[in-house]
């Protein structure tokens, strides 16, 4: 029992609260439009995601202005709901 206490207290720590990962990727595709943006990135660990290429909605299509495909970026992004959201995207220098 002690240790199911301790293991739930390691899960709760490292997902309440906790800040999400930036992640390394490349834009593949951009619809403004439709507010979303297609990335080719490396594992995201803090959500349990292999490397893949997926679209991802933002939180506002703004978000994308400046951005273009083939630019390399970092961003984060937590579940939403029942899809993936990006929340910060940035360009990498």
């Amino acid at each position: 029992m002690k240790r199911w206490i301790v293991s739930l207290a390691l899960v709760c720590a490292t997902s309440v609260g906790a800040a999400p990962d930036w992640v390394r990727g490349e834009i593949t595709k951009l619809n403004a439009e439709k507010a979303q943006v297609t990335l080719k990135h490396e594992a995201i660990k803090s959500l349990g995601m292999d490397a893949m290429t997926m679209p991802y909605k933002v939180r506002n299509a703004t978000q994308l202005k400046g951005f273009k495909p083939g630019d390399v970026v970092r961003f984060t992004a937590q579940m939403q709901g029942d899809q993936m959201l990006v929340e910060q995207l940035e360009h990498v220098k």
